[in-house]
This record gives structure tokens, sequence and C-alpha cells, in this order.
């Protein structure tokens, strides 16, 4: 403190709080408004389409629609693999 060294705990407290205390007082305003914004949503319909329960037979048609030599990700498993395993089931 004042170019000397202290050893007080609570004295240290105080100056390091004095020290950041200012720095880490918000805005009571919000710096970005957002009240002429529209944004875009989807409708009800689409919306049930979204999170509505996926039938095993939907999955299937979408599986055999497929190209059999095309693969989702590079694991080397292809849709003629994933259907040839479907029949197994």
């Amino acid at each position: 403190m004042n170019g000397q060294w202290c050893n007080d705990k609570e004295v240290v407290k105080t100056k390091v709080r004095e020290f950041f205390e200012p720095r880490f007082v918000g805005e009571s305003e919000p710096m970005v408004r957002l009240d002429n914004v529209r944004f875009n949503s989807i409708s009800d319909e689409d919306n049930e389409l979204l999170v509505g329960v996926v039938s095993e037979k939907e999955v299937k048609n979408v599986v055999w629609s497929c190209e059999s030599s095309k693969s989702l990700s590079p694991d080397g498993f292809n849709f003629s693999f994933i259907k040839f395993c479907w029949v197994c089931l």
C-alpha cells in the first residue's frame, strides 16, 4: 500500500475489493433491446411435426428410400448394411 508491503489480511482484502468492485458493477438497463424485433416462428402444426413421435414405419420408409451405397457417417456402415440388419431383426 503506497509502495509499502502490507501483511494485514483485512487491509489487503479491503484494497483488493476497492480495486475490483468498480469493474464488476453492471448496468441496470440491458445494453441491447429487442422490443421491436420480430423473430421468425413456425406454426403450431409444424411444431407438432417436429416434436411428435416418429413411428418405426416412418423411419423404415426413409431408410429404404436411401441409396444402399450411401453412408450416414465415415464408420463404414452404409444403408445396405442397415437394411440387411433391419430384416434380421
